[in-house]
């Protein structure tokens, strides 16, 4: 069950299936979809609708995390006329400004809300990250779509934590519809070395 913030254009949201189109291999997709991967029962190489095709680029990302570590997701900014997001998942549950999610929450973009709180319950310890974006279907209806038509994010290490710079399912590989970081919240009473 994938649960949203405040915003109810995203309130649908189905997880994105992966249609046969061309082989990957193991490694390509381990890298390309590590928790689509780690899920299937069987291994043999699906193939994703349209991969990312900038070197480097990814459709999943999966942060290793304590159960019950606090992470900050900050918004950079968004280059698009759709609704962003970020899908954010982990096997026990999340949990955005102390509010519980089961297991997976859209946070969709919002200019005038840059900041959000994050904290993970995991055994697998990993809280998993992916773009989302709301576009609208041939009869005007809004659609939120993940992981499809050459989406994926660029992903930057950083002392605290990762930038993202995300790639929407339209065919232009800019990277700039939505940027993004998530850092790791220092415990409480850690002190600064120096």
């Amino acid at each position: 069950m994938v649960g949203t913030l405040g915003y109810s254009l995203l309130s649908n949201y189905p997880l994105a299936r992966i249609a046969l189109s061309k082989q990957m291999s193991e490694k390509e997709l381990e890298f390309l979809l590590p928790l689509v991967y780690r899920r299937r029962k069987s291994h043999s190489p699906p193939a994703s609708v349209h991969p990312p095709r900038v070197e480097g680029a990814r459709m999943q990302h999966g942060i290793p995390a304590k159960n019950g570590e606090r992470f900050r997701l900050v918004f950079e900014g968004a280059e698009s006329d759709w609704t962003q997001g970020v899908h954010l998942e982990a096997d026990r549950g999340v949990s955005v400004e102390k509010k519980p999610y089961k297991r997976a929450v859209v946070i969709p973009f919002m200019p005038n809300n840059l900041e959000f709180y994050i904290s993970c319950r995991t055994r697998e310890g990993i809280l998993w990250v992916w773009n989302v974006w709301a576009s609208r279907g041939v009869q005007g209806e809004s659609r939120l779509e993940s992981l499809v038509h050459f989406a994926g994010m660029l992903v930057q290490e950083l002392p605290n934590g990762y930038r993202y710079k995300c790639n929407e399912g339209r065919d232009d590989d800019d990277y700039n519809d939505l940027v993004f970081r998530i850092e790791r919240m220092r415990a409480p009473g850690h002190a600064r070395k120096g």
